[in-house]
């Protein structure tokens, strides 16, 4: 699998505790004299960071960068975020690898930010651009809003160079290279769950999930967590931070499956402010893993620029507003004008509590294992004859790689947040297969590679939990169903009796028919009020039916009827 680097993000663990990091204290004091029509002028005391805060959040929070592995929340609307990243990795065996990442964020209102990224890279002598990413993130409410402030990360990697060095050692046996060199960098997809708080006002904390899935080459997989925790030190205006940062991943591809490469770095970090707008972090994080780096050492230079006075449309609070006396005045306001606290209008109601949803949608499904079966018949015979599987690894139920289909559901919502319902849907699928006859007395042996279509059905019942976010046309669901599902499972299982040796079994294909099975799936989604009765759903799902090999993953894309 290709080295892939991102700088805006990068992973995070389930079984590490989450602790905390970095933060800052900051009081306003504006008392009013009883019986005066005059107010008392009183000076603004900034005793935090001189930068503008993404919808509340502290601003130590509010770049696009929280530290060199970790990312966290939004930035405010119309800043710019320029990052400059170098990574050093210290293998075990082999030469250290050397990576570059260029990054472009903007924030857009609403709590969304798009980014652009270039990574390069530096290995045995050789080097080169590696990927060109495009990024996107939104963040589920303003800050404080919801617990541990949640927020939605996507990113596309395009390959634009060589695979320089592999992740994942290379399955026995080894493999063949391309007369042409070196295979190229897939192309990927990646999302994330964004994760942050702030403790006691002084203790910052985030954490990163992470699936990153190769499109082409080895299918490469990777998940994993990084969290870190921060608290400045020393400095005024919290210039100076130090606190710890770890990183989790797990890694196959196609052919390492059951055998993934399990990497656990941890260290120390620090980061500095030379200016209110620029930060220098230095992390070295040192393996403690078999499968990890000797030493992982993070070094960036980021600059956050743009919207200085840009808060949220709607700020949760006044406590980040972050001028001193000079800049303040400057801006032509009077620093000690009374600040009258204005009644905002009541939001519409986009969701209501008692309602009927119909749901249409397309859907792409894929396994939760690739389908490759022996590229020749006669090995599949010579590996049968010998006790070992025909065909490896594969999907056992709908078959192929993917399908593609469609479906629709009818949900009643007894209340804002929850709704029971009945879902249905059905998947184009094919399946690879083969029909093999060997007689080595008459002698014979026949053999032909078919194709089995067929259309996959499913029912099931369905609980749905959804959360409106207030004043928005968002609402971020999950849900949960049980049921059946049908017209899949076809097998084809070829005997042999005799010597190991192809041509000289008695060999015959058995061909089995589809069955049915009890499915359970479970997934989760954001849906789009375009109009109080009309509204858009993307969501993914996890279809589990029986044993690992059967289970596959759904995205769904539609629209929902309301009344």
């Amino acid at each position: 699998m290709t080295n892939t680097f991102f700088f805006s993000g990068v992973r995070l663990l389930h079984r590490i505790p989450l602790t905390a990091c970095a933060g800052f204290l900051f009081f306003v004091v504006q008392n009013s004299l009883p019986a005066q029509t005059a107010t008392t002028e009183e000076a603004v005391v900034v005793t935090a960071e001189e930068v503008p805060s993404a919808y509340g959040a502290p601003p130590g929070l509010s770049r696009s960068r929280f530290s060199n592995v970790v990312n966290a929340y939004v930035l405010p609307p119309w800043s710019f975020f320029f990052g400059e990243l170098f990574e050093g990795t210290g293998f075990r065996h082999g030469p250290p690898d050397y990576r570059f990442t260029q990054e472009v964020e903007m924030g857009l209102p609403y709590r969304f930010n798009v980014a652009a990224e270039t990574g390069l890279e530096r290995f045995n002598g050789g080097g080169g651009a590696q990927t060109v990413s495009l990024e996107a993130r939104w963040a589920l409410a303003d800050w404080n809003k919801i617990p541990l402030n949640p927020t939605i990360f996507a990113e596309y990697k395009f390959g634009v160079g060589t695979i320089r060095h592999e992740e994942v050692p290379p399955p026995p046996g080894g493999g063949e290279e391309e007369e042409s060199g070196p295979p190229k960098v897939p192309d990927a997809y990646e999302v994330r769950l964004l994760l942050a708080q702030e403790f006691f006002e002084r203790v910052e904390w985030s954490m990163n999930w992470f699936f990153e899935k190769e499109n082409t080459g080895d299918r490469g997989r990777e998940w994993g967590f990084s969290q870190a925790v921060m608290t400045p030190i020393l400095l005024p205006e919290e210039r100076l931070k130090v606190g710890i940062e770890m990183e989790y991943r797990n890694i196959t591809t196609k052919d390492t499956r059951g055998d993934p490469v399990n990497s656990f770095v941890i260290g120390p970090t620090v980061a500095w402010k030379p200016t209110a707008q620029t930060r220098v972090d230095i992390s070295p994080l040192f393996g403690c893993t078999q499968d990890a780096p000797i030493a992982d050492v993070f070094v960036a230079f980021s600059w956050l620029f743009g919207g200085e006075r840009a808060e949220a449309e709607a700020p949760v609070s006044t406590r980040f507003r972050y001028y001193t006396d000079a800049s303040y005045s400057r801006s032509g306001k009077d620093a000690g004008k009374e600040m009258k606290q204005v009644t905002p209008e009541s939001c519409p109601e986009w969701y209501g509590d008692r309602e009927w949803n119909v749901n249409l949608w397309g859907t792409y499904a894929f396994t939760n294992t690739e389908f490759a079966p022996n590229p020749s018949l006669v090995d599949a015979v010579q590996s049968t004859s010998e006790g070992n599987p025909v065909l490896g690894t594969y999907d056992r139920y709908i078959g192929g790689d993917h399908a593609w289909g469609g479906g629709g559901d009818i949900k009643y919502f007894f209340c804002r947040y929850a709704g029971i319902g009945v879902e249905g849907f059905a998947l184009e699928a094919h399946k690879p297969g083969w029909d093999i006859f060997e007689d080595p007395t008459i002698p014979i042996f026949t053999r032909e590679r078919i194709n089995h279509d067929h259309t996959i059905g499913a029912v099931l019942g369905t609980l749905t939990l959804r959360y409106p976010i207030a004043c928005t046309r968002f609402a971020p669901y999950a849900w949960a169903g049980v049921g059946a599902i049908f017209g899949g499972g076809e097998r084809d299982v070829l005997h042999t009796q005799g010597p190991p040796d192809a041509f000289q079994v008695h060999g015959q294909t058995d061909h089995f028919g589809s069955e049915t099975k009890v499915l359970g799936q479970f997934g989760a989604g954001l849906e789009f009020r375009i109009a109080r009765h009309f509204g858009l759903i993307n969501d993914l799902s996890f279809g589990v039916i029986n044993g690992l090999q059967n289970n596959f993953g759904m995205f769904r894309s539609g629209v929902n009827f309301v009344f």
